[in-house]
């Protein structure tokens, strides 16, 4: 997603880009059991990215 858009995705962005490989976890639901809290800013850090803008 990064290197597509070249920012971190938000969380409704994360689920519809996790849609077009794995189905499985795609939701929000499945994203918060792997990382609770803040699924799309755990995601970021653990990626070596920004913190995606929305994010507080």
């Amino acid at each position: 997603f990064f290197e597509q858009f070249e920012s971190s995705p938000s969380m409704r962005q994360l689920v519809r880009f996790l849609k077009i490989d794995n189905a499985d976890i795609a939701s929000s639901v499945a994203l918060l059991k792997l990382f609770p809290g803040s699924p799309a800013k755990i995601a970021a850090k653990v990626a070596g990215l920004p913190k995606p803008e929305n994010c507080l």
